[in-house]
C-alpha cells in the first residue's frame, strides 16, 4: 500500500523533511564538532581518551543491536509507528540537550554521567532510525522510493552542510561567539548538543502532521519471547531469506568501514595537518557538499540502474578515494593558513571525490532493503539491519586501534577502512539483483 498523494499531499516531502534533524547529530556531535572535543578536551586527548570514546560508542552500538528487532517487530505487530518515533526522538533531543554540562574537568562521576548519557543519545537515534526508514515502503513504489531515499539522504547532507557554515560564522569566527558563549569554557563547542535537540524537535513536526498514519492493532504482545528470542528469531528469518541475508551482511559491514573513515578521517587529517576545529569544520563542508550531490544523483540513477549497482559504484569510489587520501605525506614545506599548501589543497579535492560514494552508499542500502523486504515485514528487517549492523559496529574502530598500535602508525591504522569497504563491495557482488523488481514496480506504478 503507498499513499495517495491527494489524500496526504505532502507526505512524501514531510518524510525527506525529517533527514536533517537525523543529519544534524550526525555532523554536529559524532563527526566533527563534539566527538573531536569530547575526545581531545574532555577527555584530555591521546590513546586512553579514544579508546575511553570506543568503548562508550561500543555500549551504545550494542544496546541499539539488541532493541534494534525488538522495536522493529513490535511495531510491524501493534501498528501506530509514529508514536514509537515521537518517544525515540525525544529521548535523543533530551540526551542531546545535556550535553551541555560536558564541560572541561568534570569530576569523574561526572564523566560516567555523561557517558550515559551518549548512549542514550546513541540508543534514542539509531531506533529513531529504524522507525523512519520502516515507513519508507508506504510512501512509493519499488519505482520510487530509491528518488525518495536519495533525495532524504541529500537533503539530509545539504541541511549539514548549511548547519556547519552556520555554526562557523556563529560561534569560531570574531571576538565574542553568537550569545556571548564563553571560548574559556568551551561553551562554543557545548552548545551543539542543545542545538542538534531543537533540530531533531523541530525537523520532526512535518512528518508528524502531513504522513499518512499507520493502523493501530490491538493485540496482546508476547513481549517477553520477543526479547528471550530475538537473535534466534533473526538468525531464523536470515536463514529463511538467504538472499535478503546477504545483503545485509554486504551491507553490515561496508558500512562499518564507512562509519570507521567518518569517525577517524577528521582525526588523521588532524594530525597530518595540525588542522583545529574550525579546519576541521570546514572540512567537514567540503565532505558534505560533495556527499550531497552524490546523494542526489544516486538515487537518480538508483531509479534506472538499481541499488544493487548503485552500491557497487559508490563503493568503488570510496575504496578509490580513500587509498587516495592514506598515500599523502605531511606538508614539507611550512605555511599558515588553512589550505596555504599544495598538499592540502590536493588532499582537499581527493576528499570531495571520496564524499562523492558517500551518499549513495547510504540511500541506495536503505532503497534495496525497502524493495526485498517481504510486504509488511520492512521493520523487522530495518531492525534485523540494525542488529546486525551495532553487533559488529565496535569492530571496524578497534580493529584501527588494534593495527595503529601494532604498527605505530596511524595511516596504516586507517587502512582498515578502504579493507573493510572493499570486503563489503566483494560480498554485494553475489547479492541478486534487485532490477526485476525496479522493472515491475515500474510497470505497475
Amino acid at each position: 500500500m503507498t499513499t495517495n498523494p491527494r489524500t496526504y499531499p505532502f507526505a512524501r516531502a514531510s518524510w525527506v523533511a525529517f533527514a536533517p534533524g537525523i543529519e544534524s547529530v550526525n555532523v554536529l556531535l559524532l563527526y566533527f564538532i563534539f566527538a573531536p572535543y569530547m575526545v581531545q578536551i574532555v577527555l584530555g586527548g591521546g590513546s586512553d581518551a579514544q579508546a575511553t570514546w570506543g568503548v562508550v560508542t561500543a555500549i551504545g552500538g550494542i544496546s541499539v543491536a539488541l532493541l534494534g528487532p525488538i522495536v522493529g517487530t513490535i511495531a510491524d505487530t501493534v501498528g501506530g509507528q509514529k508514536r514509537f518515533l515521537i518517544g525515540f526522538v525525544s529521548l535523543a533531543a533530551g540526551a542531546s540537550a545535556a550535553l551541555w554540562f560536558a564541560s572541561p574537568g568534570i569530576p569523574l562521576e561526572g564523566l560516567v554521567a555523561l557517558s550515559l548519557v551518549a548512549i542514550l543519545l546513541m540508543i534514542g537515534v539509531e531506533l529513531a532510525g529504524v522507525t523512519y526508514s520502516s515507513l519508507l515502503p508506504n510512501l512509493g513504489t519499488a519505482a520510487t522510493i530509491g528518488r525518495l531515499s536519495g533525495n532524504a539522504i541529500g537533503f539530509g547532507i545539504m541541511w549539514g552542510l548549511i548547519l556547519l557554515g552556520g555554526y562557523i560564522a556563529a560561534f569560531m569566527i570574531g571576538d565574542t561567539p553568537f550569545l556571548g558563549l564563553d571560548r574559556d569554557a568551551q561553551e562554543h563547542n557545548r552548545i551543539a548538543g542543545p542545538i542538534v535537540a531543537v533540530a531533531l524537535l523541530v525537523f520532526l513536526q512535518p512528518l508528524l502532521w502531513f504522513t499518512p498514519p499507520t493502523p493501530i492493532n490491538r493485540v496482546c504482545l508476547p513481549i517477553g519471547r520477543i526479547v528471550r528470542g530475538v537473535v534466534k528469531d533473526a538468525y531464523h528469518a536470515m536463514r529463511q531469506e538467504p538472499a535478503i541475508a546477504r545483503f545485509v551482511i554486504a551491507r553490515v559491514i561496508y558500512q562499518d568501514g564507512i562509519g570507521v573513515a567518518l569517525t577517524f578521517g577528521s582525526i588523521y587529517a588532524a594530525g597530518l595537518f595540525g588542522w583545529e576545529t574550525l579546519e576541521l569544520a570546514v572540512f567537514g563542508i567540503c565532505i558534505l557538499g560533495s556527499a550531497a550531490i552524490g546523494a542526489t544523483i544516486g538515487g537518480q540513477i538508483d531509479d534506472r540502474i538499481g541499488a544493487k549497482n548503485t552500491i557497487l559504484v559508490a563503493l568503488g569510489i570510496l575504496v578509490i578515494g580513500l587509498c587516495a587520501l592514506l598515500s599523502f605525506e605531511p606538508p614539507a614545506e611550512t605555511a599558515d593558513g588553512f589550505l596555504s599548501t599544495p598538499t592540502e589543497r590536493l588532499f582537499i579535492g581527493v576528499a570531495l571525490l571520496l564524499g562523492l560514494g558517500i551518499g549513495p552508499a547510504g540511500g541506495s542500502g536503505r532503497t534495496m532493503m525497502a524493495r526485498i523486504a517481504p510486504e509488511g515485514q520492512a521493520g523487522k528487517w530495518f531492525g534485523i539491519m540494525a542488529l546486525t549492523g551495532n553487533a559488529v559496529a565496535f569492530t571496524g574502530p578497534a580493529l584501527v586501534a588494534l593495527v595503529t598500535y601494532l604498527t605505530e602508525s596511524e595511516r596504516t591504522g586507517m587502512m582498515v577502512a578502504p579493507v573493510i569497504i572493499g570486503l563489503g563491495a566483494l560480498i554485494m557482488i553475489t547479492v541478486k539483483s534487485d532490477r526485476p523488481l525496479l522493472t515491475a514496480g515500474a510497470v505497475t506504478a
